[in-house]
């Protein structure tokens, strides 16, 4: 395990990226730009506060297809999606957070202006932040636990095990109740394409860990801490709260992989100095599934969410320009 190195130090290549406009921002309108998925020549990208839900666009030809998607209780809507999974060269799974459902949706669908999904499992917890189907027909799950990061969960949604923990820097942050450490350590991951690695990455801390998934177990194979979440606890009543203080920062934004690469996106900025700028980020930091440094990218724009082609030859990114816009980077991995 490597500590206390700054990430940009462990990185011998690095380059600067410039962006391109591929798409006519006029022909849509994004609020806040979530996770985003690559499927066959199809770019779906969630939207975190507006209606539609879905955007697609088509990076072969160039052209947005159509937004997607609404907010509700009704059949076929959302109440809070957070993630996009991979599922087939026609269909991808969505989280929603608030009722704790993996949802499958086909493409065909969305293409000919339909939303429809099937729900795959409906998880029996509210603790989970996410959750990935694994190659092992069982799923991983990450969340506020009272012990653990990860745990895995049966086809019968039956718990198997709680794995891992996070790296915390005291024995003293030990004692701390553990659902306030995973408030503090919370952060976002991504599944190998052949689902059997996972990647998590922190928000407030320069934490990145990857683990091998096995049938029963969940191993950690890699982590590299340069510096940790700074927070206090403020538990009242029943409520538990971990604020990040003054001096923390905005670590990691989003996290995108492929077959070869991790593709980590980083923002570095203190919190306090740049508010809501903060949460910007202008650095992509690539590792191979070992956590080998591979190149460090830095980008001539702030961009908000990564998605790479699977052939890891270019990047797709949205930026306020100043409005919400798809943009990509060339690159030659």
């Amino acid at each position: 395990m490597n500590k206390k190195k700054k990430i940009n130090e462990m990185f011998q290549q690095s380059s600067s990226l410039e962006h391109k406009k591929i798409i006519d921002d006029k022909t849509y309108l994004i609020g806040s730009a979530g996770k985003m998925l690559i499927v066959d020549s199809i770019l779906i990208a969630l939207d975190y506060s507006a209606q539609p839900i879905l955007h697609l666009f088509d990076i072969k030809n160039n052209i947005y297809i159509n937004g997607m998607g609404e907010k509700g209780q009704g059949p076929n809507e959302f109440l809070h999606p957070t993630s996009l999974i991979h599922s087939s060269t026609n269909s991808f799974l969505i989280y929603d957070l608030l009722d704790n459902t993996l949802k499958k949706i086909w493409l065909d669908s969305l293409m000919a202006g339909n939303v429809f999904y099937e729900k795959i499992m409906n998880f029996n917890s509210i603790s989970n932040s996410f959750v990935f189907p694994t190659a092992y027909d069982n799923y991983i799950a990450f969340g506020l636990y009272e012990s653990n990061m990860f745990k895995l969960i049966d086809q019968h949604n039956n718990d198997i095990g709680y794995f891992a923990d996070f790296p915390v820097k005291s024995k003293e942050e030990k004692k701390i109740d553990h659902r306030n450490i995973a408030l503090a350590y919370q952060g976002t991951l991504n599944i190998s394409p052949d689902k059997k690695k996972i990647v998590y990455v922190s928000y407030y801390g320069t934490i990145i860990g990857i683990y091998d998934i096995q049938s029963s177990v969940i191993n950690q194979k890699f982590l590299l801490v340069c510096d940790y979440p700074m927070y206090t606890v403020q538990n009242e009543g029943s409520g538990m709260s971990s604020p990040i203080t003054k001096e923390g920062i905005s670590a990691f934004r989003d996290v995108y992989v492929t077959d070869k690469y991790i593709y980590s996106l980083y923002s570095g900025n203190k919190i306090s100095e740049l508010r809501e700028r903060a949460f910007e980020a202008k650095d992509i930091y690539v590792f191979d599934w070992e956590g080998n440094p591979v190149v460090h990218y830095h980008l001539d724009v702030p961009i908000n969410n990564i998605a790479a082609l699977p052939n890891d030859k270019k990047i797709y990114a949205i930026s306020n320009l100043p409005d919400p816009t798809l943009i990509e980077f060339e690159i030659d991995l």
